[in-house]
């Protein structure tokens, strides 16, 4: 799923219709400001494995090195031929994720 693109132009006029007779000036301040603090964020990948479970549909992503995780941008399971199968992500809402729907 490719990430929604948005220019200033685009932006300043959702935020007009949400608040009429806001300056172009002052959204484009907020988005610098926004820009800036996201910059004071570290990225960075963290990589994890976790033994799979007999009829276990979910599995919990804490651990011991107190790392925050805020977006799993891919998974993969070790399959018995020694092959990583990818899981896909699910933005398709209409996909059973219980073996009981």
């Amino acid at each position: 799923m490719a990430a929604i693109e948005f220019n200033g132009k685009k932006i300043y006029s959702r935020v007009l219709q949400a608040v009429p007779g806001v300056s172009e000036n002052y959204v484009k301040n907020l988005i610098n400001e926004a820009l800036i603090d996201l910059g004071q964020y570290n990225l960075k990948t963290e990589y994890a494995k976790a033994d799979l479970a007999h009829n276990q549909l979910w599995y919990g992503l804490a651990d011991d090195r107190a790392v925050t995780i805020n977006k799993v941008f891919r998974c993969s399971v070790l399959n018995d031929a020694g092959e990583y199968i990818r899981i896909p992500r699910l933005s398709n809402q209409d996909i059973k994720i219980t073996h009981t729907e």
